[in-house]
């Protein structure tokens, strides 16, 4: 809320006290704590999670194991519709990482840049091109009715909310930059996230032009195999592991007590990264697996992910052993990278590939989502708790223990005879990372219906505090104190800044010992849960 907004409120009826709070706002140029901004950053995050939860749960998982039914039942690596799997992957790749990696970028970038984002529109606009582009996108794919538009349009919209996407992030007010220059980022993490950021927009070009080609060429929604192999590389190697590793910079050095990361390896490491990216235009596929693997191996150096901790990790109100989790992502990821090179030198392995794959998506990205985002999203929303540790421990064990079973199997069954009776394990697999999915989606979303929690203590509740944080930060506690008496407050929309809760009680005749009474109560009954407990799960 600007105070040019806040001056609408001003109307010759109001009293003189809220007159003069407005006049004082107008006048004053302090720049105020508003909570609002954070509010409404933390709604639009929401958004983004509860749009990559759907993604992730039905266009996702849900078709990914339908998928995997239909290859066992006719014992056949090509038993399942080709254009199913495609959506499948781009749902999950796009759709449910892509929408929490954007929303994670809108709600923490601009922190991290020394700014703070006050108008939402733009944030709103790339939320339902996103959300809209990648839905089309596995449409076109499942239901093959007009589909040569859905593919080209979907690409337009993903590459649409991407360009507005950046002009948010790269564009900060103008006083900022008059007051901090431009300077070229000397961490990783920000290089790191430089070069996603660009391989996404690479990743979404190379979308569009395929989507373009195939909807003038071919009479099926599916991608050529070596184009779809291309574009998953840009969107693994070029988007979302850069990112990944960017953000375990910042969090997971945090969460797990890691010294720093090597910096300096931003210099090779970078580089190292597009090379992986545009080795794949070369259709050479086994130089880009080697090349992964040595950037792979490297990056896990300087990250310092297997280092002894130099502190203790942050283990309040979250399940205990999530950093072993962590670090078991990144064993993965090591195991996706060395298992694509030995399917390049063994290819009558032929399960060796879909192996890897499974290892890098489900091991290493999955598994890095399910460990941090339940110790990240909560504070992020509005400083909310996790619903349930025990559920976030269930669905980090399940999630483990089916991806090692059918990244173990898989290549046995692919190249095996098909009455073999490795067939029959994959489809449990697949059920068992279907029910850790879920049960990571349910939590999330328990999660996100709390309301947030007060944190401030009822006792600490001060008649000099603002009106105007109390019903910015808790909007429920504007009905209360208008219930209290607090009439003029039902006649505006935004009070002034500048108005002490004593002050308005004044105005409009109110006990202050009143409100502050109704107020206690309201703060004790929104306590955090968890708070005080001393046993969570894996303590």
């Amino acid at each position: 809320m600007t105070l040019t907004k806040t001056a609408t409120n001003v109307t010759s009826e109001l009293p003189a006290g809220w007159k003069n709070a407005y006049e004082r706002d107008r006048s004053d140029g302090a720049d105020y704590a508003d909570p609002a901004p954070e509010r409404q950053a933390a709604r639009a995050l929401t958004a983004f999670i509860a749009g990559g939860l759907a993604f992730l749960a039905f266009p996702g998982t849900i078709l990914g194991v339908w998928n995997l039914i239909e290859i066992t039942s006719r014992r056949s690596a090509g038993g399942a519709s080709t254009a199913w799997i495609q959506a499948h992957g781009q749902a999950q790749v796009l759709g449910w990482v892509g929408s929490f990696i954007l929303g994670i970028s809108l709600y923490v970038l601009p922190k991290f840049r020394g700014w703070t984002l006050k108008k939402f529109g733009a944030v709103w606009a790339v939320w339902a091109l996103w959300t809209a582009g990648v839905a089309w996108r596995w449409w076109a794919g499942v239901r093959p009715v007009e589909w040569r538009m859905g593919l080209v349009a979907s690409a337009l919209l993903e590459l649409a909310a991407y360009a507005l996407a950046q002009r948010i992030l790269l564009f900060s007010p103008s006083e900022k930059r008059k007051n901090s220059g431009r300077h070229a980022p000397s961490d990783l993490g920000s290089w790191l996230g430089i070069v996603g950021f660009a391989g996404l927009g690479l990743a979404l070009a190379i979308n569009l032009g395929i989507a373009i080609d195939v909807s003038l060429t071919r009479s099926l929604p599916v991608y050529p195999a070596h184009l779809d192999h291309l574009l998953l590389i840009a969107e693994l190697w070029g988007f979302v592991v850069p990112l990944a590793w960017g953000y375990s910079t910042r969090f997971v050095t945090i969460f797990l007590g890691l010294d720093p990361p090597d910096h300096h390896a931003a210099r090779w490491l970078c580089p190292a990264i597009v090379l992986v990216v545009l080795s794949a235009f070369t259709f050479r596929f086994w130089i880009t697996d080697i090349l992964a693997l040595a950037t792979t191996l490297a990056a896990v150096h300087a990250l310092r992910i297997f280092h002894p901790p130099a502190r203790p990790a942050k283990l309040l109100y979250i399940y205990q052993r999530y950093p072993l989790f962590i670090r078991i992502s990144f064993g993965w990821l090591v195991a996706a990278v060395t298992l694509a090179v030995v399917a390049d030198a063994v290819p009558r392995i032929t399960g060796l590939g879909g192996a890897s794959r499974h290892a890098l998506t489900v091991g290493f990205i999955a598994t890095l989502i399910f460990a941090l985002a339940p110790r990240m999203l909560p504070a992020f929303l509005g400083g909310r708790e996790l619903y349930s540790p025990r559920l976030m421990a269930t669905s980090l064990w399940l999630l483990t223990g089916g991806c090692l079973m059918r990244v173990s199997c898989e290549a046995i069954a692919y190249t095996s005879l098909p009455g073999a009776t490795v067939w029959s394990i994959l489809p449990v697999s697949a059920f068992i990372e279907l029910s850790a999915v879920l049960v990571f989606a349910t939590n999330m979303a328990l999660t996100l219906r709390q309301a947030p929690p007060a944190w401030l203590e009822p006792d600490s509740v001060s008649a000099e505090l603002p009106l105007y944080w109390f019903v910015t930060s808790f909007p429920r506690t504007r009905g209360l104190l208008i219930e209290a008496g607090l009439t003029t407050l039902a006649r505006v929309k935004d009070p002034p800044r500048t108005l002490s809760l004593r002050a308005a009680a004044a105005v409009d005749g109110v006990e202050i010992d009143q409100l502050l009474q109704i107020l206690s109560q309201f703060f004790a009954s929104r306590r955090p849960r968890l708070r005080g407990r001393q046993t969570l799960v894996g303590s």
